[in-house]
């Protein structure tokens, strides 16, 4: 009788840095939200004044559906990067910010499956290792994975 030695794969992660996330949301591919780059008017329900607009790198634009909405309920798949540009005007030429949100579920800075952050143009603001502390509250009243573009401005 042969025996034989299982070993467990283990698939390391590096974790997620404020520098690298901030990185890959300045200069990743990515669609605007139905391929609309108007700045929009922000919600009076979203925690952030001004305008607007969001963008999905390809992985997060795979999960939407024909109406560019992700459906009720789904969620979106790991390495999901979705960032807010935060303007100070309608025109988008003041840019200010970013609030961005990656899905990386095993990311030891997750909250809810994502990492969380907000920078501004410099490049400093809110970390990651915050782990969502002002975010999570506001982004668990839908069922669409926690992004509430959808209901708010469908």
């Amino acid at each position: 009788m042969a025996l034989t030695q299982c070993r467990k794969t283990t698939v390391v992660t590096t974790p997620e840095t404020d520098a690298a996330l901030f990185a890959k949301a300045t200069s990743t591919d990515f669609t605007y939200y139905k391929n609309d780059t108007q700045v929009h008017a922000s919600s009076s329900q979203s925690a952030y004044s001004g305008y607007f607009r969001v963008r999905f790198n390809a992985i997060a634009l795979s999960a939407l559906t024909d109406n560019g909405k992700l459906p009720a309920g789904g969620t979106f798949p790991q390495g999901s990067l979705i960032v807010k540009e935060l303007h100070n005007d309608s025109s988008g030429t003041q840019l200010h910010g970013y609030a961005i949100m990656e899905k990386l579920s095993s990311d030891t800075s997750q909250a809810d499956g994502w990492v969380w952050s907000e920078v501004n143009t410099a490049g400093t603001g809110y970390t990651i290792h915050n782990k969502g502390a002002i975010c999570t509250g506001c982004h668990s009243v839908d069922d669409r994975d926690r992004v509430r573009l959808f209901d708010l401005f469908p």
